[in-house]
């Protein structure tokens, strides 16, 4: 037996290999096994030692597996993966989560996402998701995601690409703000009112889509973050521009109410799901996708294919009906 052990490479060597060439970034290796990025350099050269096979290459600046460490790899992986199924006392056998990080603009994350969890541990039993934050527009997030949810034009090169939500805007208020200077019952009564300001969320389309040729409100608070617009409206600082899915919360408590019908504003953006194209070949990936496409499609309030239909340009004055 102690023969046999001795043969036996060490598990953590081999959990860094394999993972060195599944997310192919020592950083990000490190991060999965809390280790250090020098830890996984050192464990990969104690396994080439162990072996003596040279595992990895470098080819343009890049860390590639050698062909002798691919066919290790495929080794590695199918004992790894008799390894991860082991009986319990009754006699089940207890499958590994599979992994899956999902970046989102952050108010998505709060009225959208946060709100379906529930939903989401009904359908995806079998998933581990990691949430966290990006920035709209642009999608930076703390670390590569298998699922972005990015705020814009849908038009990212070399991704796949999925429309998720896409919805009328509406300006929105708080009751107390709307009693103190309203009524707002046409549009030049927004003339008298403080028009709050976000730069992904401007106001000029939605005065072009109403009929309206306004410039941009010149406002005291301007904000980069949508969730922060809507608060600062509910807080009772003035008026913003509003998606209905992404207020749910805040129309439900009453904190904030919509003063005109919603408009489709030009140029729009949508929430799209995207991802690299293998990674959309990954069946947890496409599948939650699919789901999340399907569940907003059904459920948000003014989504595409739901109430959120276009309606006719409105003459100046003129609130849509």
């Amino acid at each position: 037996m102690s023969t046999i052990s001795s043969r036996l490479p060490p598990i953590h060597c081999l959990l860094a290999f394999e993972a060195r060439a599944r997310l192919k970034s020592g950083v990000l290796v490190a991060q999965e096994l809390a280790i250090t990025p020098s830890a996984v350099s050192h464990r990969i050269r104690q396994l080439e030692d162990f072996t003596r096979l040279t595992l990895f290459t470098k080819v343009n600046g890049e860390i590639i597996l050698t062909p002798d460490g691919q066919s290790y790899l495929e080794t590695v992986r199918s004992a790894l993966y008799a390894l991860s199924y082991f009986p319990t006392s009754r006699g089940r056998t207890i499958k590994p989560r599979a992994k899956l990080r999902l970046s989102s603009p952050p108010t998505f994350a709060t009225q959208v996402l946060l709100p379906r969890l529930g939903l989401i541990k009904e359908q995806f039993p079998q998933l581990e998701i990691d949430i966290q934050l990006s920035v709209p527009l642009i999608g930076a997030k703390a670390e590569p995601a298998d699922i972005e949810i990015r705020f814009g034009d849908g038009r990212y090169t070399g991704r796949k690409v999925v429309r998720i939500l896409d919805e009328q805007v509406t300006a929105a208020c708080s009751p107390a703000y709307a009693e103190r200077h309203g009524p707002f019952t046409t549009y030049p009564d927004l003339l008298r009112a403080d028009l709050l300001r976000c730069s992904i969320e401007p106001w000029r389309p939605w005065f072009q889509a109403a009929g309206l040729d306004w410039e941009e409100p010149n406002s005291m608070f301007q904000f980069s973050d949508v969730g922060l617009f809507v608060d600062a409206a509910a807080h009772g600082m003035g008026i913003a521009l509003a998606r209905p899915a992404l207020i749910q919360s805040h129309l439900a408590s009453g904190r904030l109410i919509t003063l005109y019908p919603a408009t489709t504003a030009t140029p729009y953006y949508a929430y799209y799901a995207t991802c690299p194209p293998e990674a959309y070949e990954r069946p947890e990936v496409e599948g939650f996708i699919e789901w999340l496409e399907k569940e907003l499609h059904t459920t948000a309030p003014g989504a595409y294919g739901g109430a959120g239909k276009p309606r006719r340009r409105a003459r100046p004055g003129e609130p849509r009906a």
